[in-house]
């Protein structure tokens, strides 16, 4: 999976609703949520990714599959999640044109 750079996480507006739910959800300053920053550093517990793909899936009205049965320990920085989302996004759009629009907006 290929890994985001900082100036890749201004660039779209879905990533930067990812890493506010993502903030939200984990209860993770905003500020600190780089690409490069580990889930081990921020913090973050298992049942808190879970709870925040869990809202990113229904924000975005996606399903987020998991790589392996390690509960979300695939993820081991910020940009590995997003990337992963990133990805699954452009696999529904391609798929259903439609879900692009249900990203956007509040």
């Amino acid at each position: 999976m290929a890994q985001l750079a900082d100036d890749a996480f201004g660039s779209d507006p879905r990533i930067a609703r990812i890493l506010d739910i993502f903030a939200k959800e984990t209860q993770t300053a905003r500020e600190s949520l780089r690409p490069e920053a580990t889930l081990a550093d921020l913090g973050v517990e298992s049942i808190d990714l879970t709870m925040a793909v869990f809202e990113i899936e229904t924000a975005f009205g996606i399903d987020i599959p998991v790589i392996s049965e390690r509960s979300g320990a695939e993820f081991s920085t910020v940009g590995d999640l997003v990337s992963h989302v990133m990805a699954v996004l452009a696999r529904a759009e391609t798929a259903s044109p439609l879900i692009s629009a249900a990203g956007k907006g509040g």
